[in-house]
C-alpha cells in the first residue's frame, strides 16, 4: 500500500450518535447474486440460529492450525529414492499397457519383512524380482500391491524391486480428470496426476507402482517405446531416442526430486514448435499435427512469463520446461505440463493459464506440499503466478485489474466462506484464488516490494526440492520480515469469510482551509472472523486525492485524518489490497433527500420467495435496539419465533429453515413475517412450494 500520510485520532463518540450512518438494506447483498450462496454450506439442516446460518458449520469445522512436520504418511518404514518406469506398449486399440517398474529404495527400520505399494487393481502384476535375481512373493488386495521379503532388509539398507504388469490402466472416467488416458481426437495416451475426486488425490498409481503420497519425492527415469509415428514425452531431459525397424524407444531421465503425482508421459504423434515462437532454448511446447498455426499464437508469451518468473524467484529449478498438448487439462507436471488441446485457439486468452501452470515449477514441483490439508501452498502460489506475469507485461495498473477481476471477485461472488487452511473443497475457490489472494494482501501488509519478494525467495530456497507445510510459510515469512504477522495470517488461514466494511463519514471544517473527515467504520461480515488488516482510506476533494491508512481490528471504529481542502468523497480500499467488500452508510456528503427514505425501518422482500428450503428474511434498522422477528400463517397463528436480539442498526437479516417452533417442516402456503423494532411495526410475505 502507497500511503502519502497517515492521522489517527480515536474519537469519544458513540457509532449510534450520528458519526456512523446506516446504510441502506439492499447494500448488503453481494455482487451478482441474488441472494446468500454462504447458505449451500449448511444444506438442509436445521439452523442452529436463524440470525446466524454459519453458526451449523463452525460446530462442524473449528479452525485446525496447521502444524510443523511430519508429513501425511512420511516418514514411513521405507524411502524411495528412484522409479525407473520401462513402457513396451500404449495400445490404443485396447486401451492397454504393458510395462515394469523398477523402485530403488532405503528401509527406515530393520528387519523389513514387507512393504506397500499403491497400484490399482485394475493392473495385473506377473512378477516381483529383487536385485535382479530373486523372485519375490507379493499379494494384491484392492489398490494395495504387498511386497514379501525372504531376506527382510535393515535399517539403512538399500533394495532395488523390479514390478512387471500389464492390463488397462485407471481413470476417473467420463468428466473426470486423474489416472491414465487414451484418447483418439486428437489420438492421445497420457497421464493426469491428480483425480479431483479420488480419495487421496494422487493418482500416480492408476499407471505404475509406487508409495503414492506427495512428500516421498524420488527422481526418475521413463524409457518408453511406442511406433515410429509417434513421440513419447516425459519428465526431464531426453537422454536419446534408441530405433528398430518398427519403432522408437524414447529415453527421459529426471535427477531432481519429484512427487509421484507429478511423474507423467504422454504419447502422440506430436511436433515440435519451431524455436522462433519461443526462443528460451530451454522451453519446448509439443503439439499434435495440424496445431501449429494455432499454437503459435497460443504460446508465443511463455517466454516473457519465464522472464516474469526468474525475475522475481531466480533461475528456473529445473533442467528442461515443457508443455505437452493433452486431451484435458491442464495439470502441473515436473518439467512437462499437460495443456487442454482445446486452448490452443489462435488467441492468448489462456496465457493466465499457461503462467499458473509455469509458477507451479516453483512453487508445488519444486516446493510441494507435505499433507492435503496444504494445497494452497501450491494453488494458491500458482493462481498468484498470473498477477506477477501481468505486472511484467503492463505495470501494476495490470496487476492490480488481474488480481481484483480474476481472484476477488471470484471469491466474492462464489459466497465460499472456508479458511485457506484445509477447505472441505480441495480444488475449489478457497484453494486457488483465497490462496493467491493471501500472497497479494501479504504483498499489500507489508507495503515493501523488496520485503514481500525476498520473503517468498527465502521460503522458495528454504524448502526447494522438498515438502512443506503451512505452518513452514508463515514461519519463513516471519522470520524473513522480522515480524510476527499471525495476527494477519491466523484469520485468513483459520478462520471464515472476508471482511465486509460498512462505512459512514462526516467533514468537519477546522479553519485555514483544512478539514478533518471523521469516519465509522464497521465489519458487518456474519461469518465469526473479525480480521485485523491495514486498510486503505483515499479522501477526494478538488484539490486531488489524499491516501491513508489504519488499522482496523475490530468490530466496529471510528478514525480521522485531515485533509488541506473540502472533502467531496471517501472511498475505503480504493486499490483493493484487500479481499472485502465496502459498503457505504448515507452521509449528507454522499446523499440528497432520499436518505430519509433511505433510513425508515424496512422489512425488505425475503430471497428467494417462494422458496423450498431456506429464504433470507433481510430487514434495516434506522436505530439499533431490542428486535423481534415473528412467522405467522395465513390464520394469523404464530408459527416461528426467532425471539428478540440487541441489534446494531443498518442492514441486517435472518434466515427461515422452513421450521415451525417445534423443529418440524411447515406446509406449503403463504405465511407472513413480522418485525418489531424500537422505531415501529413492518410486515410481509413469503410463500413457501414444495
Amino acid at each position: 500500500m502507497h500511503i502519502l500520510s497517515a492521522v489517527r485520532t480515536y474519537l469519544l463518540l458513540l457509532l449510534t450518535a450520528g458519526l456512523l450512518l446506516p446504510v441502506a438494506a439492499a447494500a448488503v447483498e453481494l455482487p451478482g447474486d441474488p441472494y446468500h450462496p454462504r447458505d449451500r454450506l449448511i444444506g438442509d439442516e436445521a439452523l442452529l440460529d436463524p440470525w446466524d446460518p454459519l453458526a451449523n458449520w463452525r460446530m462442524r469445522s473449528e479452525p485446525r492450525h496447521a502444524l510443523p512436520g511430519p508429513f501425511e504418511n512420511c516418514p514411513h518404514d521405507y524411502d524411495v529414492l528412484h522409479y525407473e518406469l520401462n513402457f513396451s506398449s500404449f495400445d490404443h486399440l485396447s486401451n492397454y499397457l504393458d510395462g515394469h517398474t523398477v523402485i530403488d529404495f532405503v528401509s527406515r527400520v530393520d528387519a523389513l519383512g514387507s512393504i506397500d505399494l499403491d497400484l490399482t487393481s485394475q493392473l495385473t502384476v506377473s512378477s516381483i524380482v529383487r536385485d535382479g535375481t530373486d523372485s519375490l512373493s507379493y499379494s494384491q488386495v484392492g489398490d494395495v500391491l504387498n511386497v514379501q521379503f525372504a531376506a527382510p532388509p535393515d535399517s539403512g539398507d538399500t533394495v532395488s524391486i523390479d514390478v512387471a504388469y500389464e492390463g488397462v490402466p485407471w481413470n476417473e472416467g467420463a468428466g473426470g480428470f486423474g489416472g491414465f488416458w487414451f484418447r483418439g481426437f486428437p489420438s492421445t495416451a497420457f497421464s493426469m496426476g491428480i483425480g479431483l475426486a479420488a480419495e487421496p488425490p494422487a493418482v500416480g498409481h492408476a499407471w505404475f507402482p509406487c508409495w503414492d503420497w506427495p512428500c516421498d519425492k524420488a527422481t526418475v527415469d521413463l524409457n518408453v517405446e511406442v511406433p515410429l509415428d509417434k513421440m513419447a514425452v516425459a519428465n526431464g531431459e531426453l537422454l536419446g531416442v534408441d530405433s528398430t525397424a518398427t519403432d522408437h524407444t524414447w529415453r527421459w531421465s529426471h535427477d531432481y526430486p519429484i512427487a509421484t503425482y507429478l511423474i507423467a508421459v504422454a504419447v502422440a504423434p506430436y511436433k515440435v514448435l519451431s524455436d522462433t515462437v519461443v526462443t528460451d532454448p530451454r522451453i519446448k511446447v509439443y503439439h499434435h499435427p495440424g496445431y501449429k498455426k494455432k499454437a503459435t499464437v497460443s504460446f508465443q508469451n511463455v517466454d516473457v512469463m519465464m522472464e516474469a518468473f526468474e525475475t522475481r524467484f531466480g533461475t528456473y529449478p529445473f533442467e528442461k520446461f515443457a508443455f505437452m498438448v493433452t486431451n484435458i487439462g491442464d495439470m502441473e507436471h515436473q518439467t512437462c505440463v499437460s495443456h487442454a488441446a482445446g486452448l490452443v485457439d489462435s488467441t492468448n486468452t489462456y496465457d493466465p493459464i499457461l503462467a499458473h501452470e509455469l509458477m507451479h515449477m516453483w512453487f508445488g514441483d519444486c516446493v510441494t506440499y507435505g499433507s492435503w490439508a496444504d494445497i494452497w501452498l501450491s494453488e494458491g502460489f500458482g493462481t498468484y503466478g498470473p498477477a506477477l506475469f501481468r505486472e511484467h507485461q503492463g505495470g501494476m495498473s495490470a496487476y492490480h485489474d488481474h488480481v481484483t477481476t480474476s481472484i476477488l471477485n471470484r471469491i466474492i461472488t462464489s459466497g465460499k466462506t472456508d479458511g485457506i487452511y484445509d477447505p472441505p473443497d480441495r480444488w475449489g475457490v478457497i484453494n486457488y484464488e483465497k490462496g493467491a489472494s493471501l500472497l497479494h494482501m501479504l504483498r499489500g501488509v507489508l507495503d515493501d516490494d523488496v520485503t514481500f519478494f525476498q520473503a517468498l525467495n527465502d521460503f522458495f530456497t528454504a524448502h526447494a526440492y522438498g515438502n512443506v507445510v503451512t505452518a513452514d510459510f508463515t514461519a519463513d515469512v516471519n522470520a524473513s520480515t522480522g515480524q510476527n504477522l499471525n495476527w494477519f495470517f491466523d484469520p485468513w488461514l483459520y478462520g471464515e469469510g472476508h471482511p465486509v466494511y460498512e462505512y459512514g463519514w462526516s467533514p468537519v471544517p477546522l479553519g485555514g482551509g483544512s478539514w478533518r473527515v471523521d469516519v465509522g467504520i464497521r465489519q458487518v461480515q456474519t461469518t465469526a472472523t473479525i480480521f485485523d488488516m491495514p486498510v486503505d482510506f483515499r479522501v477526494q476533494t478538488a484539490s486531488g486525492d489524499f491516501d491513508f491508512s489504519e488499522r482496523i481490528d475490530s468490530a466496529a471504529q471510528t478514525v480521522s485524518f485531515v485533509v488541506p481542502a473540502e472533502p467531496t468523497g471517501l472511498l475505503v480500499d480504493p486499490d483493493d489490497w484487500i479481499l472485502d467488500v465496502q459498503q457505504v452508510s448515507p452521509t449528507s456528503a454522499d446523499f440528497g433527500p432520499e436518505v430519509a427514505a433511505a433510513q425508515a425501518l424496512s422489512l425488505l422482500p425475503a430471497r428467494p420467495n417462494p422458496f423450498r428450503t431456506r429464504t433470507e428474511i433481510p430487514f434495516y434498522l434506522p436505530r439499533g435496539g431490542r428486535t423481534t422477528v415473528t412467522i405467522h400463517d395465513a390464520a394469523g397463528r404464530t408459527v416461528r419465533s426467532f425471539g428478540t436480539r440487541e441489534e446494531m442498526p443498518g442492514a441486517r437479516s435472518l434466515h427461515w429453515d422452513r421450521r415451525d417452533g417445534d423443529g418440524g417442516k411447515v406446509a406449503s402456503g403463504v405465511y407472513f413475517v413480522r418485525l418489531e423494532g424500537v422505531d415501529g411495526v413492518r410486515s410481509g410475505r413469503v410463500v413457501v412450494i414444495d
